[in-house]
């Protein structure tokens, strides 16, 4: 290594902000640093290279350039980074380049902590919640190996927390729903935090770190998270017994009673049907005029556990004939609200079936990337649907499907 020039009377305090171009090396090496050291390799990191015209160093002025020649020698002093300059220049040799020599000096120096530092801070404040949630493991083991998660890093863990702390507050009622500003402003003072935590309440309750992300209300409302408490609405012939009071009778086109009211059903019905989209369910309420064979049941999209919970009371004492059936849109969500009521929601030995859901192997629909293709039968698979993992990248929205209903 060539030694630094003469600085020429520029010099830069150590208190002075770092010269953009100078951060922007620094910072890079540090990362790379910082890769060596999850890696454990005892190879030196590779020099950021400063040398070609288009180089962050080359686009500044002259005036920038021996402004950071200072910083650079500063860091260099300090055995945060080793340089190396230009054999020809005199005094105002140029740099040619950057490479980092104590990870922890470097980071010293930005004025940061290091990845080590702060996975070992997140990692105290959130264990108490590691034994619950298996996947805040694996949060921290990403971290470890310098992955952020949904853009996030270690020093975030203050969300993490909140994240789960709401978690903490669904699991003490499980079975119920809870209204999502309520809850936020109990626990936080806040009635909107919650909605800035989706992220990680994505993470923690999903499928996996690599798992699609998944919509704003089916994260909501699968934990358990509504506007506001919705009712269970249900269409056919028949009466809806109730925890208390009067039994309710299915009045034409429909009823609603609250989930948590719902003790079981007085009817036979051939077939139950589950609809994601309230426009469509209006449509099939209306189509049972006149027919006492089927029951159609609103979703309300992702379905919430009380929702769950009272749609199993509902259909628990069934005939063992009844067929289920879901029809939703044919997209990612739907194929999920399915996996998700086949998981949860039906009577045991029950099967669910697709209704109206394979229309786009006939062609219909519009085109979706190879990657939410992949998820939609990937979720098909998971509500037990073998005959739909052949669906090609399409999606349909349920309301462009023309209604039909069981026979």
């Amino acid at each position: 290594m060539t030694a630094a020039p003469a600085l020429g009377g520029l010099t830069c305090t150590g208190a002075a902000p770092l010269c953009l171009w100078v951060e922007t090396v620094l910072r890079e090496q540090l990362q790379r640093g910082e890769r060596k050291r999850v890696t454990r390799s005892t190879t030196a990191a590779q020099k950021t290279n400063v040398k070609p015209t288009n180089s962050v160093y080359w686009r500044e002025d002259f005036e920038e350039r021996m402004r950071g020649h200072g910083q650079i020698q500063d860091a260099v002093k300090r055995g945060a980074v080793d340089a190396g300059w230009g054999d020809q220049g005199g005094d105002d040799r140029p740099l040619e380049w950057v490479r980092v020599r104590d990870v922890d000096a470097l980071a010293s120096l930005l004025g940061v902590a290091t990845n080590l530092d702060q996975l070992q801070v997140a990692s105290v404040e959130l264990a108490p919640w590691l034994d619950r949630y298996p996947r805040l493991g694996e949060v921290l083991e990403a971290w470890a190996a310098l992955r952020r998660v949904r853009s996030l890093g270690p020093d975030s863990w203050h969300s993490w927390q909140d994240a789960l702390k709401v978690l903490d507050a669904l699991a003490a009622r499980p079975g119920e729903d809870q209204v999502l500003r309520v809850l936020s402003g109990h626990l936080f003072s806040d009635t909107k935090r919650i909605e800035q935590l989706l992220p990680q309440l994505d993470v923690l309750s999903g499928e996996g770190l690599s798992s699609r992300s998944r919509g704003k209300w089916e994260v909501l409302r699968t934990l358990g998270l509504v506007k506001q408490p919705l009712p269970l609405m249900v269409a056919g012939v028949g009466a809806i017994t109730m925890q208390e009071g009067p039994d309710c009778t299915i009045v034409r086109p429909y009823v609603g009673v609250a989930p948590q009211s719902v003790r079981g059903l007085i009817a036979k019905p051939a077939w139950v049907l589950t609809i994601e989209n309230l426009t469509t369910f209006h449509l099939a309420a209306e189509a049972l005029k006149g027919r006492d064979d089927g029951v159609v049941v609103f979703t309300g999209g992702m379905p919430s556990p009380a929702w769950v919970a009272g749609f199993r009371r509902l259909t628990r004492d069934l005939p063992a004939s009844t067929v289920f059936y879901h029809w939703g849109d044919i997209d990612l969500g739907g194929f999920r609200i399915a996996a998700r009521l086949k998981e949860v929601a039906l009577p045991a030995d029950s099967f669910l079936q697709p209704w109206l859901m394979d229309l786009t192997i006939h062609g219909q629909g519009k085109h979706v990337s190879e990657t939410v293709g992949n998820a939609m039968r990937s979720s098909a698979i998971q509500a037990g649907w073998l005959n739909l993992q052949e669906l090609p990248n399409k999606a349909l929205e349920q309301e462009r499907v023309e209604l039909t209903l069981p026979q």
